[in-house]
């Protein structure tokens, strides 16, 4: 006698194992740096308005979501480091972000395809993690400084954390983390909400 046994699962064990399998499957990616031909290129190119060549690149793939990024060097005519970086997609080399080092104002210059954002820092002297990495080389310390988990993101600010407990007045303070690449900024302009009322969760 043959016996046929039928095996099914709930939805969200489905959805779990179709996580983990594209984890596995972007885990063994490997991305391509940024190319002349290439969207990230093109900004670079009119953010300059003068000759640039591409450098070294980096892939910083998240092991908890199997989620990547690559990083690609740009510099400009005349420099001898990179100054700028076009961050592409892992999975299929997507435009996403391009920022903008000026080591010699300290000042941070960065650009969100999908929103279309451009943010400008201009106090980053202030700032151990800039000096810490030589001024923003995420080629040689994102490696170093990403420590990955739930409120991680390559580029953005994670999620909100509670700070202290609650003051007399009833609220709560709260922070939250900016990250550039996987080095993060523990008190850039904004990351506290003083006025959050106790027991309301902002994010």
């Amino acid at each position: 006698m043959l016996t046929t046994g039928l095996y099914s699962c709930s939805d969200e064990e489905a959805n779990h194992l179709h996580q983990e399998d594209v984890k596995a499957e972007n885990a063994d990616l490997k991305g391509r740096p940024a190319t002349p031909s290439d969207e990230g290129y093109f900004y670079a190119l009119s953010f300059y308005d003068t000759d640039i060549s591409l450098g070294n690149f980096i892939d910083l793939i998240n092991p908890e979501t199997g989620e990547g990024v690559t990083v690609s060097e740009v510099i400009v005519y005349g420099d001898m480091r990179a100054r700028g970086y076009i961050v592409n997609k892992l999975e299929n080399n997507e435009f996403l972000y391009f920022l903008d080092i000026n080591r010699t104002t300290d000042v941070l210059t960065t650009y969100e395809k999908i929103t279309e954002k451009v943010l400008i820092f201009n106090n980053l002297i202030e700032f151990p993690e800039y000096l810490e990495t030589d001024k923003f080389d995420f080629i040689e310390y994102s490696p170093e400084y990403t420590t990955y988990g739930s409120d991680w993101r390559f580029f953005g600010w994670g999620k909100y954390k509670k700070v202290g407990g609650c003051d007399e007045a009833g609220f709560q303070t709260w922070h939250r983390k900016y990250y550039f690449l996987g080095i993060s900024f523990k008190n850039l302009d904004g990351c506290y909400n003083p006025a959050v009322p106790c027991g309301v969760d902002p994010n």
